[in-house]
């Protein structure tokens, strides 16, 4: 079971997708919104993920 630092660095919860997971994507080259949905599946349930995840890819991508 996952600890509670694990629940809440959860970014998606219709799928359990880490927000680390989803930094390692894109250290790993994922650019944009479509290739971490493919690699995870998230924003593929409600959806809630979505600016969440578009955050962290303003965030973290290098201009």
């Amino acid at each position: 079971m996952a600890d509670k630092k694990d629940r809440k660095d959860i970014i998606c919860s219709c799928t359990g997708t880490t927000k680390q997971k989803i930094l390692q994507l894109i250290d790993d080259g994922a650019t944009d919104i479509a290739k971490i949905s493919s690699a995870t599946g998230a924003m593929t349930g409600c959806a809630s993920c979505d600016v969440l995840i578009i955050d962290l890819l303003k965030e973290h991508i290098k201009s």
